[in-house]
């Protein structure tokens, strides 16, 4: 396996082993950006992936505190952009804790590997609570379970656990203190939580620690035996696995996230252990 020793480990990359070590090859040891479509009418799908991108920027502005109204008018008449931004204002922050951090990332080393983070809010208060929201724009909210499997939900717990002292006073954060909300803005603003334990960083810490152990022995990348993941992925006509999938389909699966693109390194707290 030939990753840079630099190589930082995002729930993205990780998530691409698990589901497809074949995808993880390509992607990020071979670094190919192959053309293929990730989906079709593919106009359609880059004009989805663009709102979801300008809805998180529009949450950011406002957590940054420009004027809800200023921000609404920007919307350029997109009623769905509208409709997510309306639910998005109407859940509130009121039952968040006081301190709040927009855009900030994290990262920690975990057996001599870099993991990193970007949070789109972190929400807490020394001695108390420390919340991590994270904004969907997809147009189902998934099971339960999935989401609890999700690799973000167990990095994102897990590396604000290690790496988040800084923000609560200079003290370590008891995992008990930590809970993770996914707020579904297209679904009407609606929420799933999931609480976290010392039990539950153990846990995810041996998890971690043998994926990345399993990502650095690997000398062979084969292609996932589940084929339905390969319909949204641009190295499907490259591995010969058929016709892409259709935009609407995209409720029942992952969209693209915003955690892979460029980090702000320079403001990024690590850990090392």
């Amino acid at each position: 396996m030939n990753l840079p020793a630099d190589f930082a480990f995002t729930q993205g990359s990780l998530a691409d082993f698990v589901d497809c070590p074949r995808r993880f090859e390509l992607r990020h040891i071979k670094r190919l950006r192959y053309p293929g479509l990730e989906a079709e009418p593919a106009l359609r799908f880059e004009a989805r992936a663009r709102q979801g991108v300008r809805f998180h920027k529009l949450a950011q502005q406002r957590l940054l505190g420009l004027p809800a109204d200023l921000l609404a008018s920007t919307l350029d008449d997109d009623e769905e952009l509208a409709r997510w931004w309306a639910n998005f204002l109407a859940t509130g922050l009121s039952d968040l804790p006081p301190d709040r951090h927009a855009e900030i990332s994290l990262a920690a080393t975990l057996g001599g590997r870099r993991l990193i983070a970007k949070y789109d809010l972190i929400a807490l208060e020394p001695g108390g609570e420390a919340v991590i929201v994270d904004w969907k724009t997809w147009r189902r909210v998934p099971q339960r379970q999935r989401l609890a499997r999700r690799m973000q939900t167990v990095l994102y717990r897990y590396l604000l656990a290690c790496a988040g002292a800084h923000l609560y006073g200079g003290r370590p954060i008891p995992p008990e203190k930590i809970r993770m909300i996914y707020c579904f803005v297209a679904v009407g603003g609606e929420r799933s939580e999931f609480s976290y334990s010392s039990s539950d960083m153990r846990a995810d810490e041996a998890y971690l620690l043998d994926l990345l152990r399993s990502i650095e022995s690997a000398d062979d990348f084969p292609l996932t035996d589940v084929e339905s993941r390969c319909r949204f992925c641009n190295f499907r006509s490259l591995c010969e696995r058929g016709e892409p999938g259709q935009v609407d389909q995209l409720d029942d699966f992952d969209e693209p996230e915003e955690e892979d693109l460029a980090l702000d390194f320079d403001q990024i707290a690590e850990i090392e252990f």
